[in-house]
């Protein structure tokens, strides 16, 4: 292991499913050196207060021990002295998620912050990582490795504590996908019960990598890592500067189910295309933060909206779904927006800044006062980009603003400042456009798609919901006739409330999500039978719900109205003029004067590398 100025010992123990950690420094500060874990996690804007993980921290030198005092709840005060000192601790580690640490006997997980206690004052100076686990299993890292074989336990070291935490670990028995991108090492591995189709997913990976690599031209990373979990349930992703943690069902990797599988790909897609717009391009508000709390920004917008954005694009552009498939996801992101009452009370920009205390703490009334930039973002994205088509007759695209940006901001990696991307639109295409787009950003309104969609030969269609389990994104032979305006779960009673939408019949009831619907009109009901007896109800008439609230029965009068017309599905249509056909078929293509990628010369079927190995690690 190489001798640096820190040094972590990490071992993994997973019956007790703890991490320890040895912290040896060097030469702390003889006033007394101060220790603090993060308390959020770079790319998941919430405090999470990761050192509440910690169960137990002591610090000796020179093999006695020191005192070590709490000065806040994130961070500690060695007793001033001279010489080496090294820290014990333990972090707990069972929380399956790409944010913290998960530890068991099958495998286990780390992101930086929550693991390394950042050394203050000494953040710029080489931290070296030992990793030692059980014999059997396997590690995988970007960090670069100083000791050890390929895939095994060792040595790591980074340039400072920022690159340290910015390089998750994987560990357990994991299946290995190598394959090679632009002449850049790429490996996805799994780690998890699976039936993953290998194959496929290496050459669906490849083509996903060679995309985005031609699109924008270059890569800050000279190879990268996707280091997977599977689990029976999970979803979620987290950047880093050369791999992406992700969280995935197992089943998704199979291929059995399209949808899934395509689910899995998006993600994969979206966290990659990270590693330009947010770790290359990088947020200045952001990236100037201590970890230690909040920092409001109104720009999540950009970079994860504008990523949301070209995820599915981005297959579709690689080959690997119809122009159909993509519709049809964006008619379900278009879906989950207009069921949001919030999206007429809070903006896209309130919605980043409100990110610390509402988007990663949704409660049941969630979708009554929030909107997601996520989502939202996404949207707003497909409008400027089709603004920009449309009002330079296909010389400029949102592609356009994305190369500009990793121009001045990726490649010179000067960070982002704040309302920058507005700025970059009024200089490509002038203020009216940018007047526009200042408006969709701060606006408590709806997004202009229908007319945008409309002038690429698309009709934008809303239908009521056919049932509780209807997402959008296609038309619906039969769709309900009553609506109560709340959604619900079964339960082992009946029906129990999971949400009540603003201004609904449920809400002037009086009903509250977790009430426990038992019957309609004395007559029991449950999660299957609920939509039909609702139907069932003539236009205007009430009928009585019995409901527990507190294991108390209680009865309320409900008046069904006639559903929201808030499901979104988009059509192509055929008859259209050359004119229209062509910017529709440079939108979804990525061709024609508006996309930087094609005059780069990337055709996106084809081009991709195939030299593909598999198998266990």
């Amino acid at each position: 292991m190489t001798i640096a100025p820190l040094s972590y010992r990490i071992s993994a123990e997973p019956r007790a499913h703890i991490f320890r950690v040895t912290l040896s420094i060097s030469e702390a500060d003889p006033e007394g050196q101060i220790l603090a874990l993060p308390a959020w996690v770079p790319g998941s804007y919430t405090i999470r207060d990761l050192a509440r993980h910690v169960t137990q921290i002591r610090a000796e030198r020179n093999g006695q021990d020191i005192a070590l005092h709490k000065i806040a709840k994130d961070r500690w005060r060695l007793a001033p002295g001279h010489g080496p000192v090294a820290v014990h601790y333990a972090v707990y580690a069972f929380d399956r998620s790409v944010r913290t640490a998960y530890l068991d006997d099958q495998g286990g997980f780390f992101n930086g912050p929550a693991i390394y206690l950042r050394v203050s004052g000494q953040e710029t100076q080489t931290h070296a990582v030992l990793l030692e686990g059980p014999e059997e299993w396997q590690v995988a890292t970007a960090l670069p490795r100083q000791s050890g074989a390929v895939w095994s336990w060792g040595g790591f070291e980074a340039p400072g504590y920022d690159a340290l935490i910015d390089h998750p670990v994987l560990m357990g028995s994991l299946t290995l996908l190598d394959f090679q991108v632009g002449e850049r090492p790429h490996h996805l591995l799994i780690q998890g019960t699976h039936q993953a189709d290998l194959q496929r997913l290496g050459a669906d990976l490849t083509r996903i990598c060679d995309w985005q690599q031609r699109f924008w031209g270059d890569a800050a990373f000279a190879g990268y890592h996707f280091l997977c979990m599977t689990s029976t349930d999970g979803y979620g992703g987290l950047e880093h500067r050369a791999s992406s943690a992700l969280l995935c069902a197992r089943d998704d990797l199979s291929g059995r189910n399209e949808d899934h599988y395509r689910r899995f790909l998006g993600l994969a897609s979206h966290e990659y295309f990270h590693g330009w717009l947010v770790q290359a391009i990088r947020p200045a508000v952001l990236g100037a933060s201590a970890l230690d709390r909040e920092v409001l920004t109104r720009d999540l917008w950009v970079f994860e909206g504008i990523t949301s954005y070209y995820d599915d694009l981005c297959l579709r552009r690689a080959g690997l779904t119809t122009p159909a498939q993509y519709l049809c996801g964006v008619g379900k992101e278009l879906t989950r927006l207009l069921r949001r009452p919030g999206r007429f009370l809070q903006s896209v920009a309130e919605s980043s800044e409100d990110a610390w205390i509402r988007l990663y703490h949704p409660h049941v009334n969630s979708a009554n006062f929030e909107i997601s930039y996520y989502n939202k973002g996404a949207l707003l994205a497909l409008c400027l980009d089709l603004s920009l088509r449309l009002e330079s007759a296909g010389a400029l695209s949102l592609d356009t603003v994305l190369v500009r940006l990793w121009q001045d901001y990726g490649r010179t990696s000067i960070p982002l400042p704040e309302g920058q991307c507005v700025e970059i639109v009024e200089d490509l295409a002038g203020p009216a456009l940018a007047g526009r787009l200042q408006d969709w950003i701060t606006a408590r309104t709806d997004l202009p798609l229908p007319a945008l969609l409309a002038e690429m030969g698309i009709a934008l269609r809303l239908r009521a919901a056919s049932g509780p389990q209807d997402e959008g994104g296609r038309p619906a032979e039969k769709t309900l006739r009553a609506w109560l305006g709340a959604q619900w779960l079964p339960h082992a009673l009946g029906v129990q409330l999971r949400h009540v939408q603003t201004d609904s019949p449920a809400e002037q009831a009086g009903l509250s999500p977790d009430d426990i619907l038992v019957a309609l009109d004395g007559v029991r009901t449950t999660a299957e039978q609920l939509p039909e007896q609702l139907d069932a109800v003539p236009g205007g008439a009430a009928l009585r719900i019995q409901f527990f609230r507190d294991d108390i029965l209680r009865e309320a009068r409900v008046t069904p109205t006639p559903p929201p017309r808030d499901t979104a599905w988009l059509e192509l249509l055929e008859d259209v003029d050359d004119v229209v056909l062509a910017r529709r078929h440079a939108w979804l293509e990525g061709t024609g004067a508006g996309s930087e990628a094609s005059r780069r010369g990337f055709l996106p079927d084809g081009g991709w590398a195939q030299d593909i190995s598999c198998g266990k690690s």
